[in-house]
């Protein structure tokens, strides 16, 4: 099993090193060097289940070290609340008891926004799969894939019009379970960089575990370059992104699967309980939560639904690369 979204190579154009990568490290690492007359600030932290890379610059060495820590410090406290793994977070207490009171303000919002693309991809996005996963977790660990039976009683459990929300109270069905693992790198991505901008820092890349959000530029260039990753990992780049004051993210067949023959990985959808056969997606968007859930949803969907879909949503483009390496190409989809 890949960790996932280890997919997406990130460079700065000109003088600059690698801004981020995406793979795991063995331990954090931090840089601070001055380049032609800024001072740029390189961290890496393992977080929220990936690697989280933070590259700002700054005049002020002591200022921009404060951002990026102030930044870290808010991703500590969001992977506390969002998590679904042990037993200490409101998610894991949500999928534990069927309800959670009292809901804390960033975990609210979340809901908020994934109930929003939930109903405007028609279920393509669907933060309820919990069960789904749990099914081929268990399945892929005895040896075996589910039966179409086993699969079938669990997709009554599934599904986000499920969860009510009232008075700052959320309930679900018993059987239902959540993960916010296709938006909460995305959405803790955005809130480093407005973080960053709180602290005046205005040329930036974040990358929460290959889901990146710019603004600005490296110093000496125009531009944060991004290479998308071959999915057969052959590396031949598709192409290549230049961004300033956007976000990206490729969801994968690659990124974390049940099987070798990757039949069952962990993009479901969540209407059939079954995994699309498609290689990755790549999504530009205003936003890393943006670009994080609709990489997933655009996944989900047809080729043709997510072309229609971008036609109607101008403001996000896709990049979609079948199992045989064929490419579909939004007409926004702008490569550098």
């Amino acid at each position: 099993m890949m960790n996932r979204r280890s997919f997406l190579k990130l460079f700065a154009i000109g003088g600059t090193a690698a801004a981020a990568g995406v793979a795991i490290a063995h331990k954090d690492t931090f840089e601070s060097l001055l380049h032609d007359g800024q001072y740029r600030v390189s961290q890496s932290q393992n977080a929220i289940g990936t690697h989280v890379d933070i590259t700002a610059f700054g005049p002020s060495q002591m200022h921009t070290e404060d951002a990026v820590h102030a930044a870290f410090n808010d991703i500590r406290e969001m992977e506390k609340l969002l998590t679904r793994f042990g037993n200490a977070s409101p998610v894991c207490e949500l999928n534990e008891e069927g309800h959670l009171d009292h809901i804390p303000a960033e975990i609210l919002s979340l809901c908020q926004t994934c109930d929003f693309y939930y109903r405007d991809t028609n279920g393509a996005f669907d933060i309820t799969v919990k069960p789904i996963i749990d099914l081929f977790a268990r399945s892929a660990a005895a040896g075996r894939q589910p039966s179409e039976s086993e699969i079938a009683q669990i997709l009554p459990h599934v599904g986000a019009s499920q969860l009510s929300l009232h008075d700052n109270r959320l309930t679900m069905p018993k059987g239902t379970g959540i993960t916010f693992d296709g938006a909460a790198p995305g959405f803790i991505a955005d809130r480093a960089a407005q973080i960053l901008h709180a602290h005046g820092i205005d040329n930036f890349l974040v990358n929460a575990g290959g889901e990146i959000r710019t603004s600005g530029h490296p110093q000496g260039a125009d531009a944060w370059r991004i290479a998308i990753q071959d999915p057969a990992k052959k590396g031949n780049f598709p192409g290549y992104l230049a961004m300033n004051n956007a976000a990206v993210s490729t969801s994968g067949n690659y990124e974390i699967f049940f099987g070798n023959d990757k039949t069952y990985h962990h993009i479901i959808d969540a209407r059939t309980g079954h995994s699309p056969r498609r290689a990755s997606v790549t999504v530009t968007a205003p936003t890393a939560l943006e670009a994080d859930i609709l990489s997933t949803a655009l996944f989900v969907m047809s080729p043709q639904e997510a072309l229609q879909y971008t036609a109607s949503h101008p403001q996000f483009a896709c990049l979609i690369i079948d199992e045989d390496g064929k490419q579909t190409v939004s007409p926004n989809f702008k490569m550098a």
